[in-house]
């Protein structure tokens, strides 16, 4: 069997979300935001798919996955690592958010032909699964009590096992303890509510002060969250640290980093208590088993990271499945819900976990005429300041 051709599928979503920044009254979030397929046609009939969307490197990505088509194209995909490897080991970088979603998407499609063509899922070739399900959870709008508690409730209602939600998004300057407040009364109103039926997770999105962030843990901690996340901005192993172990507030972080290099300083110095690679930007299925492999031997938990398609869950689950020290994986129910637009699945969710596929390679079936009809708009860039203009995000 060979690789006959390369070809890549790029569409918007509807993303449900309408988020004005308090300060500004510019829009934070896109009304709809773009996805990335890759299709590796195969002389057998068989397909692979994989997903490297890249958010506002959509373009990059795709034309990475163009210019390698002739280190694919006639190619066996069944030895996967060796294939990815042959990629990688040419080029004269490594890492980085464009060649890991470039190779993550590469990686994913080829676990996905090697399933389809030995008849057995994806995580039946990484040595079997570990667990029968995979525990979840979803997001929630903290702009007021009553949306954090409405957002809550339907999540339980659902099905999930957690929900996030993104604290300080409405200081307006770096030392902002109405933020804290703010955020606060969120999260407590979400726990007064739905108890202990819930877990909650907070998503700083690596933008506050370090001192900002421990302020904002101190003060939600009574309200037991689950984990806060990217509370110092990605580059500071130490920024990362010192709010570690100061926060009371276990901290998860690495959804900006993409190479099991980048990982090890945090692993080394065990500099949070969770790790959030993604799928569909650390080299794919293969990249993040390997992190997780290297976090467990410092007793560390994975949260991987998931603002991807159907596709970036597929490959995410087919991770989870075989990765002991899995915690809980993150996922979009309002995406979830429209799934069935895009792709053939069997999955659902109960009991704060959704089901494991046993159908062959990643577990889908993507509708490529469907997807192909789709439009396309690239995301348009964050306007996300202080009051006083200067930049406040990531």
């Amino acid at each position: 069997m060979k690789i006959r051709s390369v070809r890549t599928y790029k569409f918007s979503v509807p993303t449900g979300q309408r988020i004005l920044d308090p300060a500004t009254g510019e829009l934070l979030c896109s009304t709809s935001k773009p996805w990335l397929f890759l299709e590796l046609r195969t002389d057998a009939g068989i397909s692979g798919w994989g997903e490297g969307t890249g958010e506002w490197l959509t373009e990059p990505v795709e034309a990475a996955l163009h210019g390698w088509e002739e280190l694919l194209v006639g190619r066996d995909p069944l030895p996967v690592q060796a294939l990815c490897g042959d990629i990688h080991d040419r080029l004269p970088w490594r890492g980085g958010p464009v060649f890991g979603s470039a190779l993550a998407a590469v990686d994913q499609a080829l676990h996905d032909i090697a399933g389809k063509a030995w008849g057995v899922p994806a995580h039946t070739i990484l040595g079997g699964r570990c667990r029968d399900r995979v525990r979840v959870y979803t997001s929630t709008s903290l702009a007021s009590p009553e949306e954090a508690v409405a957002g809550a409730t339907e999540a339980v209602e659902a099905g999930y096992a957690g929900v996030k939600g993104n604290p300080l998004e409405t200081r307006t300057w770096p030392v902002d303890r109405e933020a804290v407040d703010h955020s606060t009364a969120c999260v407590q109103a979400m726990r007064e509510a739905v108890g202990d039926r819930l877990d909650l997770l907070l998503d700083a999105h690596g933008s506050p002060t370090p001192e900002l962030s421990l302020a904002f843990a101190e003060a939600v901690a009574p309200w037991r969250p689950l984990f806060l996340e990217e509370p110092v901005k990605a580059g500071s192993v130490e920024a990362l640290l010192e709010v570690s172990r100061k926060s009371p507030v276990p901290v998860a972080a690495g959804e900006k980093l993409f190479t099991l290099a980048d990982f090890q300083p945090l692993i080394r110095r065990r500099a949070c208590a969770y790790l959030q690679p993604d799928v569909s930007h650390c080299s794919g299925i293969t990249g993040l088993v390997e992190i997780g492999r290297a976090a467990r031997a410092e007793q560390m938990l994975m949260a991987p990271h998931n603002a991807g398609g159907p596709l970036t869950l597929a490959a995410s689950l087919t991770a989870d499945a075989v990765t002991p020290n899995f915690l809980i994986q993150e996922m979009s129910r309002s995406w979830f819900d429209r799934f069935g637009e895009y792709v053939e699945h069997d999955w659902t969710i109960a009991g704060g976990h959704i089901s494991l596929s046993d159908a062959p390679g990643l577990g889908v079936s993507v509708k490529a005429r469907d997807i192909e009809k789709l439009p396309y708009e690239p995301l348009p860039w964050r306007q996300y300041r202080h009051e006083d203009g200067s930049w406040k995000g990531w």
